[in-house]
């Protein structure tokens, strides 16, 4: 026998078996660290759960290594190729839930929704503390045009609003407008963030580009909390050059009692939530199960990042 373990609180080693029911060889078990086992031939990773060498050293048997997410900065891709397994992510499971969650803070930032509720439950009743603005017209400005950017764009344009995009990658925006990530700052009313982390995008959005960010813009971050500067942020809200910001993620979770967002002005913060939905709970861990299948297989997994390496 051999075993997959899945170290991701949020899922059921039921939800993986179901995956896993013609290869009864396999038995499916959770744990909350990473094994060392020669028995183990497949691991299920959340995005807390480191995995470079180091793990990779006590796992001699390892075939496949699955994100039960988008994203995958904490894998080292090199070191799991290297040890002779696949890296497989999840890419596409969430794009729905991320996008509506977005544009969601996005309207509720442009119309002071948040503000708004505060100040009545304080017992002022009057717009002034939040002027809503109208959608229709406005400029969203959206920082990484892949799945989820191109679902957050025909979101924000089916508003009404007008869009722009920043994509290195990209030199066609298919019907959105590409601009550099500076006329984008500056043209852009509310920023929405979605492209990945990587070297080259950690703090993309630091205290430069904020400042370069129209007086009065909103920014959302429902992607990765090391695409911005947080100190730089604090400052430019505190200082009242943005209009305010949503944060659907934190540079550490669950965050502590003392967390500099938390007494931000005019700042909405979610739990990390925006990938959720019923459909999308489990979803991850079907697609990263199903992997496993190919592999087991001899088939090349949907969501490859590496490839295993001949020794």
């Amino acid at each position: 026998m051999s075993r997959l373990v899945l170290l991701d609180s949020a899922g059921t080693p039921e939800t993986v078996s179901e995956v896993l029911a013609g290869h009864p060889e396999i038995v499916v078990q959770r744990a909350d660290r990473m094994p060392a086992a020669t028995d183990v031939v497949a691991v299920l990773v959340s995005t807390e759960i480191p995995v470079g060498r180091a793990e990779l050293a006590g796992l001699p048997g390892i075939r496949i290594v699955a994100a039960t997410a988008t994203g995958f900065d904490h894998l080292d891709l090199e070191a799991i190729a290297a040890a002779g397994a696949w890296a497989t992510h999840c890419p596409g499971y969430c794009d729905e839930e991320v996008a509506d969650h977005a544009i969601a803070c996005v309207v509720a930032l442009l119309r002071g929704i948040v503000t708004l509720d505060r100040s009545a439950r304080r017992g002022i009743w009057d717009h002034t503390p939040a002027p809503p603005r109208r959608i229709a017209g406005t400029t969203l400005g959206v920082v990484g045009l892949g799945r989820i950017g191109r679902e957050a764009a025909r979101r924000g344009a089916a508003l009404g609003m007008r869009v722009v995009a920043s994509d290195p990658l990209l030199t066609d925006g298919d019907g959105v407008e590409l601009v550099d990530l500076d006329e984008l700052l500056e043209r852009s009313d509310a920023i929405t963030l979605h492209a990945p982390l990587t070297p080259s995008t950690r703090e993309l959005i630091g205290a430069a580009q904020l400042a370069r960010m129209r007086p009065g813009a909103y920014l959302v971050n429902c992607a990765r909390a090391a695409l911005v500067d947080h100190r730089a942020l604090g400052e430019a809200l505190r200082s009242g050059h943005l209009g305010g910001c949503a944060l659907d993620v934190l540079p550490v979770e669950p965050p502590p009692a003392n967390e500099p967002a938390f007494v931000w002005p005019r700042t909405v913060i979610t739990p990390h939530s925006a990938w959720y939905s019923p459909q999308s709970a489990t979803a991850p861990y079907r697609l990263a199960a199903e992997a496993v299948v190919a592999v087991l297989e001899g088939r090349e997994p949907h969501g490859a990042l590496a490839r295993p390496q001949p020794a």
